[in-house]
């Protein structure tokens, strides 16, 4: 494959948190875990894009909050090399509830399910990518947007 024939994906992903607690998204056959969202299809909004896969993937309406995080991200899936382009937003309102334990999500697709992580637990997780467990692990919703990337600078 060459460098012209590589697509960079868009993806819109959320941090739910629930008390210290982050929602993820895991991958039934895979075991893997990753922040909840999927593909921005062109022309809509990443925010948009994030509030429709929380409604394809577990039926809820969330309001989406301000963007976070900006992570560029290269791996191979099954053999094919991927480029991604997370864009990581606040969820601030899940729309389940006001208890103190964190509510069951369901999952309307049986590939996935839904789980809370204590924060202080994220490293024990299988998290993909993987270089936002510390992020998750030290973030303050109040500071800057930040970049990452897991590319080596030139």
């Amino acid at each position: 494959m060459s460098k012209n024939d590589l697509e960079i994906e868009t993806i819109a992903r959320g941090v739910a948190l629930w008390g210290d607690a982050i929602l993820l998204c895991r991958s039934v056959k895979g075991g893997h875990s990753y922040l909840p969202g999927g593909h921005v299809e062109l022309g809509e909004a990443a925010a948009t894009a994030l509030r429709r896969e929380f409604q394809e993937e577990c039926g809820l309406s969330p309001t989406i909050g301000r963007l976070l995080l900006t992570h560029e991200h290269v791996f191979r899936q099954k053999g094919r090399l991927r480029h991604e382009i997370n864009l990581v937003f606040h969820v601030e309102h899940i729309g389940l509830g006001t208890g103190t334990a964190p509510p069951l999500v369901p999952s309307l697709e049986p590939k996935i399910a839904f789980e809370w992580v204590p924060r202080r637990s994220m490293h024990q997780v299988d998290l993909r990518p993987d270089a936002l467990g510390t992020w998750l692990t030290t973030l303050d919703i109040t500071a800057p947007p930040a970049w990452r990337s897991d590319l080596d600078a030139d």
